[in-house]
């Protein structure tokens, strides 16, 4: 076999060579550090860093080897109806995914797989998710076998009929500057301050804090404690980043329905497709803030093996765009979903049950304050300050648990039922065909035995256990109402 067929067979049927730094430990690239600034210490005198870190550079190469072998022994195949795949030692582990079965297929490329011209794939179906913890197939491949692959699958969808979907970039540039959730924002810039201070020091955190009053102090005629500039800049910039992730997952937005397929394209510095079989869709989730549903305003997603599943990934179908555009898409994307009305709702005498965890909780803050100030009186002014800050989100959850009372509750038709309910701060409308729940049970806490009701767990086929919790109906009511569905609990 000469070089250049040598060559070819150790790169045939095998991943992106960038694979290799995949398979890398996290470890390894803090193990370079010492040996490089060893090596710039000896003025680069090759012989005596041999010798004096030998048993490092052993380790380093055994991590990059194993790493090689790993890569080397998976090798695919992608076929027209099907992808197989080698693993383990010597490729001898076999297995193969026929594209009709699988629920979805991801392929994305971030900055780093676009400057090597590679795309990473996900292949996942309704498999036990307990066997497959991530994806049921993971791949790093050149562009020509993405092309091949893209191709085929297309391929299948060639000579039926074409619907698309695209939101309006004004109108996601405005609703998503208007309803941005700072939750996530807020969490993540949270732990960055915080471990930014383990690394920084106290002292130099301090100073910037200093710095930074002193700059507020020129545009703001009082002067604030530094710990309230650092809670005001957490909520901006958490809001800032929840926003500017909207718009970049979503900006170049495209959905496309074509046979019992729908194709979504996404992102600008990681580029997504999603392939989607309508079939295996386990149910689709409405979500909406309280200002979103007083301004009429949701998003949609959608709940299919593997959609979602990444990191950086959410499970849109719809992203945030207005009640009377979003039934327009999903005629569009889904017809075969319907809306069925609700025919049971929850009981707005049982008021009490939705609203007292929040007031309680809220209750807390003030007590937990003023416990705090008796512990520690020189910080007083801080953990009252603190305490207001929490209070808002406290009072604004006990209006939108009001406003859940309202909102419900559950209703069934041609084969599919919608579930109404609230969870924390989101609102959500499930539409779920009924071949997909798995199971239902009622539950009743010490008071709603005395007053007769219950609440509805309705659980959902999917990779994980999905339950929703729809609460506070009148307990024969709801029996039977399950009951009329197949779902006798008697």
């Amino acid at each position: 076999m000469g070089e250049k067929g040598l060559f070819s067979y150790i790169f045939k049927y095998r991943q992106h060579p960038l694979t290799i730094f995949n398979y890398i430990t996290r470890s390894f690239w803090l193990l370079l550090i010492p040996l490089t600034r060893s090596l710039v210490a000896m003025k680069f005198n090759i012989a005596e860093w041999l010798k004096g870190a030998w048993l490092d550079i052993l380790i380093v190469s055994l991590i990059f080897g194993f790493a090689f072998l790993r890569w080397f022994f998976i090798s695919f195949r992608i076929e027209d109806e099907y992808i197989q795949t080698g693993t383990g030692y010597f490729g001898l582990i076999k297995s193969k995914i026929y594209y009709k079965e699988a629920s979805s297929i991801t392929c994305s490329q971030g900055p780093i797989l676009r400057l090597f011209r590679a795309y990473k794939i996900n292949i996942d179906t309704n498999s036990n998710a307990a066997l497959f913890s991530k994806h049921n197939i993971t791949l790093i491949v050149k562009r020509s076998e993405f092309e091949k692959l893209y191709g085929i699958i297309r391929g299948h969808g060639e000579g039926l009929a074409k619907f698309s979907y695209q939101p309006k970039k004004t109108q996601l540039f405005i609703f998503s500057f208007l309803f941005s959730s700072t939750i996530s924002g807020v969490v993540l810039i949270a732990t960055l301050l915080y471990q930014g201070s383990r690394i920084v020091g106290r002292e130099i955190e301090q100073q910037l804090l200093l710095d930074i009053n002193n700059q507020v102090a020129q545009f703001v005629t009082i002067s604030l404690p530094p710990i309230t500039i650092a809670i005001v800049l957490v909520i901006v910039v958490g809001w800032l980043y929840s926003f500017f992730v909207n718009l970049i997952r979503h900006w170049d937005f495209t959905a496309v329905r074509q046979g019992s397929n729908i194709i979504i394209q996404s992102g600008i510095v990681t580029r997504q497709i999603n392939i989607i079989d309508i079939d295996r869709i386990n149910f689709i989730d409405t979500r909406q803030s309280f200002l979103m549903r007083i301004f009429k305003i949701c998003s949609v997603n959608i709940n299919c093996a593997g959609y979602g599943k990444s990191n950086e990934q959410i499970s849109v179908l719809v992203p945030i765009t207005t009640n009377e555009e979003m039934l327009m898409s999903l005629k569009i994307l889904v017809p075969k979903f319907p809306r069925p009305k609700l025919t049971l709702r929850s009981r707005i005498l049982s008021m009490l049950s939705f609203l007292m965890p929040p007031i309680i909780i809220v209750s807390l803050f003030p007590v937990a304050a003023y416990i705090l100030s008796w512990i520690f009186p020189e910080w007083e002014s801080i953990i009252m300050f603190a305490m207001l800050i929490f209070l808002i989100p406290g009072f604004w959850f006990i209006v939108v648990k009001f406003a859940a009372i309202f909102t419900t509750g559950i209703g069934f038709s041609d084969d599919y039922a919608t579930l109404s309910y609230c969870r924390f701060y989101t609102f959500h409308t499930v539409v779920v065909p009924i071949k997909r729940i798995s199971m239902v049970a009622t539950r009743q806490t010490i008071f709603q035995v005395f007053n007769k009701e219950c609440e509805v767990k309705v659980y959902t086929n999917s990779e994980k256990t999905t339950y929703h919790r729809i609460k506070n109906f009148r307990q024969k009511n709801a029996l039977e109402e399950l009951a009329a569905q197949g779902f006798d609990l008697h």
